[in-house]
């Protein structure tokens, strides 16, 4: 609590992104973590089911076990032509993506911004020290260095804020980029492996 009164006004907007960005951060992980697509073993059984014939049972096995994805299945798997069914698994892919994207431009504007404010911050403080210094008369260098490393404190928030940020950020946008590879293949792999007979 001592270093938090001492690193000046700047330190409480730095703690509160620093909240907001750890729930973002945790919240972001479980989506990803508990929403993966589905795995190259299922995709062969499903491919298997839509070989025989059996679209229901490859709907019912991408519900029971990636049920976040059973709309963009679903719309591969609806009856029309390639070209109608591949616009409709692109609206749901689109959908999907989206749901996944969602919170991840905070973590990057806090990645970014995260390291200005406490910069503003030491800057601040300087001020302030320098202003202590000038006022006092005197040139104290204990005054000054305690000033100077109290000013510190915002910037070393900022980065310890700003790295963490931007690593989950990086990481979550590749995972983002890895599913929206695997529907791009999958969807061209089912719209070729679906016979002709399903279109009306």
């Amino acid at each position: 609590m001592n270093l938090f009164q001492q690193g000046g006004p700047m330190i409480w907007p730095l703690l509160a992104i620093s909240v907001a960005a750890l729930a973002v951060m945790a919240e972001r992980f479980v989506i990803f973590t508990t929403t993966r697509f589905p795995s190259r073993d299922m995709l062969a059984a499903i491919l298997d089911m839509l070989l025989h014939d059996k679209k229901n049972s490859a709907l019912e096995l991408v519900e029971n076990n990636t049920p976040f994805f059973t709309k963009f299945f679903a719309a591969l798997l609806t009856k029309g032509t390639p070209r109608q069914r591949e616009e409709r698994a692109l609206v749901a892919g689109e959908e999907i993506l989206f749901e996944l994207n969602r919170r991840l431009d905070f973590l990057a504007t806090t990645a970014t911004t995260a390291p200005l404010m406490g910069l503003l911050g030491t800057v601040m403080g300087m001020i302030s020290a320098f202003s202590r210094l000038a006022n006092s008369g005197n040139v104290d260098i204990t005054m000054l260095a305690g000033g100077i490393w109290q000013a510190l404190l915002t910037t070393g928030a900022g980065l310890g804020i700003a790295i963490p940020s931007l690593l989950a950020h990086r990481w979550l946008l590749r995972q983002h980029e890895k599913t929206a590879f695997a529907m791009q293949q999958t969807a061209a792999l089912i719209l070729d492996q679906i016979p002709a007979a399903d279109e009306p």
